[in-house]
C-alpha cells in the first residue's frame, strides 16, 4: 500500500478505540474509500449517541425547572429550549443558495458590471 494514501494515525487510532479493532485489522483495509466510509459512519453514530445523551439531560433540566412554582403565565420549558440545533441527520448539507433563501439573505449576483458603461 502506498504511504501517500495511508489515513492519518489519529484516524486509525480513533477507529481502533471505537471499534475494538487492532491496528493490524485496520491496516487490512486496503481501499481508502472503505476506511473513510467506516470512519464517517462511526463518527455519525457517535454524534447521534451524544445528541441523545444531551437530549436526556435537557429533558431532566426541563422537568426540574417546570416543577418550580412560578407566577401564572410563565413559560413552560421543553428539552429543545436547552439544546441548540437538531439531531444529526444523514442529509447532505444545504448549498449556499438554499441557506441564503431560507434566511432571506440576498446574495450578490455573479455578473460583473463595467463601470465605464
Amino acid at each position: 500500500m502506498n504511504d501517500s494514501i495511508l489515513p492519518p494515525i489519529e484516524y486509525q487510532l480513533y477507529l481502533a478505540r471505537k471499534l475494538g479493532w487492532s491496528l493490524s485489522d485496520i491496516g487490512k483495509l486496503r481501499d481508502p474509500k472503505v476506511f473513510y466510509a467506516i470512519l464517517n459512519e462511526v463518527s455519525f453514530q457517535e454524534s447521534v449517541d451524544e445528541w441523545r445523551k444531551m437530549h436526556m439531560v435537557a429533558s431532566i433540566l426541563a422537568a426540574i425547572y417546570n416543577t418550580i412554582p412560578r407566577k401564572r403565565g410563565s413559560k413552560v420549558l421543553k428539552a429543545s429550549d436547552f439544546l441548540s440545533g437538531e439531531m444529526p441527520s444523514r442529509n447532505k448539507p444545504e448549498g449556499l443558495e438554499q441557506l441564503a433563501s431560507k434566511h432571506n439573505v440576498k446574495l450578490p449576483t455573479k455578473e460583473i458590471k463595467n463601470r465605464g458603461e
